[in-house]
């Protein structure tokens, strides 16, 4: 399904990446599992992932959404939304350690169906 990108649609993503990353700095792959239905070897990749980016210390987060979309560094947003052409959004986040730009971008995906969005986690990388 092919989705125009609005405000609206662009803040919808938005939030639904703040609360998987608010998961993701829990560091608690149960909860990885039953809140965003990932595989138990998914959710261990992914806390390796963090592991090689960021100290356990560190709280996790994105860019505050009235700075989200803006161009950064480079002309790039820290939230990056777009529609690809298979018909889901893309996002690319900027993961924040303690409020400050990290090295790693998470990698999502967003479908919708009857007005709701479905995130789908595909990776971190540099």
């Amino acid at each position: 399904m092919e989705m125009s990108m609005t405000d609206s649609l662009r803040q919808q993503a938005y939030a639904q990446a703040a609360a998987f990353v608010h998961t993701l700095d829990r560091r608690d792959p149960v909860a990885l599992q039953r809140d965003w239905s990932l595989s138990p070897a998914v959710a261990e990749e992914i806390l390796e992932m963090l592991d090689s980016y960021f100290s356990a210390n560190q709280a996790l987060s994105l860019a505050p959404l009235a700075q989200a979309f803006m161009p950064g560094k480079g002309g790039r947003p820290a939230v990056d939304v777009y529609a690809t052409d298979a018909g889901p959004l893309g996002l690319e986040c900027l993961l924040l350690a303690d409020g400050k730009p990290g090295e790693a971008t998470l990698h999502l995906e967003m479908s919708g169906h009857d007005g709701a969005l479905r995130l789908r986690y595909h990776y971190i990388g540099s």
